[in-house]
Parts: C-alpha cells; sequence; structure tokens
C-alpha cells in the first residue's frame, strides 16, 4: 500500500494501530487507503477528507487534502474518528434513521440532516479525551482553505455583513469544542465572528458552555438527540436552505429502505423522551412535536435524501406501509406460489442499438438474415407459459382502480381505494390466482401485464394519475376477449355511475360482462338507490354483482370480505 508522498506505509500503519487501540476494539476493516478522487483531473470542492466504504469494508483517507489542511500529524485522530463512528456513534444505520425521522417533526423541512454533527460531537468528545489538539488542527486547516470557507458560506441576512462568512450554524459547532476543550473564544471560530455572533444571538458563548455542562451528562441517547436539536434551531433561520459542510462530515452512510421503515414505526418509543424535554424546557409549543400521519412522516424522511430523484425510496416505504394495512384484513398468509419461470420464446422482432443483446436470437437469425445476419439480427424474449384459468385453482383477477382528482395521491395520503385494491390483489395471490391492474382516470389508462407475486403488484398500484374519471370500457371490452372466464372488479364511487350514464357505455359494459365469469362494481356510495337504477339492465344477471361501502374507513374491510367471497375455490 501507499499513501503518497504525503505519509509512508509505515506511518499509515503505526496511526491505524494507535487509533485502533484508543477504541480498543477489533473491527472488519481493512487498513486505510489513498481516497481516490471523484473526478481526476479537476479541483473538486466536495472531495471528503475521509471516510468508510461499508460495502469493500475499507477506510480511506485523502492524504493529500490532510496535508494541504496543515494537519499533517492529525492522522491518527482522522482514523480514530472514523473508527469511532463505526463501532459507536450510530454503529447501526437503523439509529440513525430514527433520528432522521425524529428531526424532521422538529425542524419539518430541514434541506439537510444534522445528525452527522450529533454523531461528531459524541465521537469528537471521546477521542479529544486524548487527541484534542489534532482535532483542532483538522478544524483550523479545513477553515484556512478557501474550499472549507466556500462551503459554509450562507445568504447573508439583512442585518449582517455582506461579505458571508462562516455560518452561526457551524460557528455554534466550533464554540462547543472550544468550550469542550477548555480553548480560548477565537481558536477554533473565526475571530472576526466573536462580535457579530454575540450581537445577533446574545448569550452565545454561554449556551456553548451550557450545551457542553448539559449534553455529555444527559443519560440517554434519545434525550441528548432532543436537546441537541432545541440548541442548534436557535441557528438555523430557514430550514430548507440548510447545507453545510464538515471535515470528516461525510462518513455516515444513508440508511436504507428497512432502516427507515423501521424508523417510521418507532414514533412511540419517543414520547417518554419528548415529555421529559418539554418539562425540562428545552421544547415548547413552538416545535412540532405530535407524531404526524405515517405518509407524511415518509415524505419528511426523504425529502432532503440525495438520490431521491423519481421518489424510488418513498416509493418503497409507502408501499411497506400498505403491506402493513393489507395484513391488518388478510390474516391467512399461505405461501404465494412461485412466479412461473420464463421459458417459451416470443415472436422474433428486430433487434435495435440499445435493445439487450442477450434477446438476440442468433440461430434464427442466421438461417433467417443469410450473409445480412451480422448487421440486422432478431430479437425473441423469453414468457412465462401461462396456464389456462381451469388449472390455476382460483380465477384469474382483474381490478380496475379509479385514480380520479376525487381521491388522493396513494404516497401523499391514504387512499381507501388504492387499499382495496392492494387487499383483493394480495387475497388472490395468496389463494393461487394472478392478477391484472388497470389503473384509469381520464384517459390513458395504464395497464398491467398478469402479476404473480405481492411485492409487484402493490407497487403496480401506487400508480396514480389524477384529473377527471373515465371508466375504460373499451379496454374492458379487449381484455375480456382476451381472457374470458377471469374476475373483474371496478373500484370506484359514484363517478362510475356518471360514466355508464354516457351513450353506448352500459351496453359496451354489459358485453365484456358476458365474457367474464364475473363483474363487480365494488362502489364507495352513500346509498344504493342510484346505483340501482343505472345499473338496472345488468343488475339481475347471474354475472353481476354490485357492492358499496358507505363510509371510505370500510373499504379496506369490505374488501377482505369480498375477496373471500370471491376467491373461495
Amino acid at each position: 500500500m501507499s499513501a503518497g508522498a504525503a505519509f509512508t506505509p509505515e506511518e499509515v500503519e503505526r496511526c491505524w494501530r494507535d487509533a485502533l487501540a484508543l477504541w480498543d476494539v477489533h473491527v472488519h476493516l481493512s487498513p486505510p487507503e489513498p481516497h481516490q478522487p471523484f473526478r481526476p483531473g479537476e479541483t473538486a470542492p466536495d472531495e471528503p477528507l475521509a471516510y468508510i466504504d461499508m460495502v469493500r469494508r475499507q477506510v480511506f483517507v485523502h492524504f493529500d487534502l490532510l496535508v494541504r489542511m496543515g494537519a499533517r500529524d492529525s492522522l491518527t485522530a482522522v482514523l480514530a474518528h472514523e473508527i469511532g463512528h463505526h463501532v459507536r456513534f450510530p454503529h447501526t444505520l437503523g439509529w440513525d434513521a430514527e433520528l432522521r425521522v425524529v428531526e424532521q417533526r422538529l425542524i419539518p423541512g430541514l434541506g439537510q440532516s444534522l445528525t452527522n454533527l450529533f454523531f461528531d460531537l459524541q465521537v469528537n468528545e471521546f477521542v479529544g479525551r486524548t487527541h484534542a489538539d489534532a482535532l483542532c488542527g483538522v478544524y483550523q486547516g479545513f477553515l484556512r482553505t478557501s474550499d472549507g470557507r466556500k462551503k459554509n458560506q450562507k445568504k447573508p441576512r439583512k442585518d449582517e455583513d455582506a461579505g458571508g462568512g462562516t455560518s452561526p450554524l457551524f460557528c455554534f459547532y466550533l464554540a462547543i469544542y472550544e468550550e469542550l476543550w477548555r480553548k480560548a473564544p477565537g481558536h477554533l471560530v473565526p475571530p472576526s465572528m466573536l462580535p457579530k455572533l454575540e450581537e445577533a444571538y446574545p448569550g452565545f458563548r454561554a449556551q456553548a458552555r451550557m450545551f457542553v455542562q448539559t449534553f455529555y451528562a444527559l443519560p440517554d441517547g434519545r434525550l441528548q438527540f432532543l436537546y441537541f436539536c432545541a440548541a442548534f434551531i436557535r441557528f438555523i433561520d430557514l430550514p430548507s436552505e440548510v447545507s453545510f459542510c464538515i471535515p470528516m462530515g461525510g462518513d455516515i452512510g444513508i440508511p436504507d429502505e428497512g432502516d427507515l421503515d423501521a424508523a417510521v414505526q418507532s414514533g412511540g418509543r419517543w414520547e417518554d423522551a419528548l415529555n421529559e424535554a418539554r418539562a425540562n424546557g428545552w421544547l415548547d409549543d413552538s416545535h412540532d412535536t405530535k407524531e404526524s400521519e405515517p405518509l407524511d412522516t415518509i415524505r419528511r424522511a426523504t425529502a432532503h435524501l440525495p438520490g431521491n430523484d423519481g421518489g424510488r425510496l418513498r416509493r418503497a416505504l409507502v408501499g411497506r406501509y400498505y403491506r402493513r394495512l393489507v395484513d391488518q384484513y388478510i390474516l391467512k398468509l399461505p405461501a404465494s406460489p412461485a412466479k412461473p419461470e420464463p421459458y417459451l420464446r416470443t415472436i422474433p422482432e428486430a433487434w435495435e442499438y440499445g435493445d439487450d443483446p442477450t434477446t438476440i436470437d442468433w440461430t434464427l437469425t442466421v438461417i433467417s438474415q443469410g450473409p445480412l445476419a451480422a448487421v440486422n439480427p432478431l430479437r425473441r424474449e423469453l414468457e412465462a407459459d401461462l396456464p389456462p384459468p381451469s388449472d390455476l385453482g382460483v380465477p384469474a383477477l382483474e381490478i380496475y382502480l379509479d385514480t380520479s382528482g376525487s381521491m388522493p395521491n396513494p404516497e401523499q395520503q391514504l387512499n381507501a381505494m388504492t387499499l382495496a385494491a392492494q387487499v383483493l390483489s394480495a387475497s388472490a395471490l395468496r389463494k393461487g390466482a394472478t392478477v391484472r391492474g388497470i389503473i384509469y382516470s381520464a384517459d390513458n389508462p395504464i395497464v398491467s401485464p398478469w402479476m404473480y407475486d405481492e411485492e409487484t403488484a402493490r407497487d403496480f398500484f401506487l400508480h396514480y394519475i389524477g384529473g377527471g374519471t373515465w371508466f375504460p370500457v373499451e379496454v374492458m371490452d379487449a381484455l375480456s376477449q382476451q381472457r374470458p372466464d377471469a374476475l373483474r372488479v371496478v373500484i370506484s364511487d359514484s363517478d362510475f355511475l356518471y360514466n355508464m350514464r354516457q351513450e353506448g357505455a352500459l351496453p359496451r359494459f354489459a358485453r365484456a360482462m358476458e365474457r367474464s365469469r364475473r363483474v363487480v362494481a365494488f362502489l364507495a356510495l352513500p346509498d344504493e338507490v342510484s346505483a340501482r337504477q343505472v345499473l338496472a339492465p345488468v343488475l339481475g344477471h347471474a354475472r353481476f354483482r354490485l357492492a358499496t361501502v358507505q363510509w371510505m374507513s370500510d373499504f379496506g374491510r369490505a374488501a377482505a370480505a369480498l375477496a373471500d367471497a370471491l376467491l373461495e375455490k
């Protein structure tokens, strides 16, 4: 291993041993390697000083940056800081996820999580018992570099010097270390900032001293975090604009889907700590301590995470939330059948640039194309051999879900119709059926392939269109020709009756019904009078059923009962 010209391998190995000895632990991490620039050849201001790649279980240190900061003698402290995050603070990303959820309750719309600051205060207290001067060298070097100064600039308020400077939040963070390690004011906080900070935030220094005396004496991690948030809130003007960079500040990973899902359900574990924080005067009526609705909690907890374009993480968490609701209504959980393995070749099509090369059928291409095979290959994919309905034991189920603007987006607010669709689909899949979904609103309905597993179906039924409502009777007509003998369930409200009043709609609906095992109109209506009037031509037919719920809150329970009635063998 080479650490570059700045450090010899022997120096790095010695500092690594000393850092491990400081925590007195054995860790499954490889000795530090030099950080490789994210964009070689460019000067990137966001290059980290040190971090751990948990996939490779490898510590990386930006040795050259450490030297440029004038903190060459601080390598042991930097390595001990990284090890501390791994072994104790936070130790697990599940704890970090729990804190991220709570901070969004206290500081809604926070643009950047404060948990890294929180964990750094804990790690550095331990490391600083023996290496305080070395850690000070890192922070002083960070402030000396132009990158560090630019990173911590904030938009000046009207009453501040237009020249900007280090943000008050970061200055308070540094003042805490000055008090903790008994350094004179201005040792870490830029001296030019001290008068401005005391003027803008009266008692600035006294609050840092009180923080040190209180924070590290608290016996419980939850109380510590609530006190931490209460103290740092004072230095946040606009939560959405909070953005800061600290040395050794990018060394904690982002919690994954499982961690955040567990954290969303952890609200009850914080009530005692919140009550104590209010009793101590840390939190008052200006702090939002009430637990929000789960979907709102998910939105807050994921809004500031990087890589959230498309909302994939949020959608996965919403899916887990709906799954828990579905399981409340479906008590029997027989094993779902495995999805049939695809092995049938589809009709050959021309392969185009950008298509998956593994789909090319070279044998067919050579036979049919001859000398042109190399420039005009043919592609064929694999599909499952769908068994006939009679072999499935229970009928296939098609669900038509109304997602017009009269119902909320299921990712933002609980949608009772979406829940009903998921209950029906889960019931069918657990009984061995296959499910197809049709999401509709005014036009351009979304039609799924036949689905064999709950996760795929659950994710599909989270689609939302919004706008007006038109039941896609032409789609139902076409699909009934492809797959007769399927159960078809329409989930809607009074809009469905309005659609059926339109010219030609009900006769076409009746034709599709004739090619179905059964069609059920599952509607939210205050009473059945209007429904019986509009649907009178099909109401007495053996293949049609009308099921209604008076209250949206009854949709989930009614869907479970409907599934049992329809899908019993």
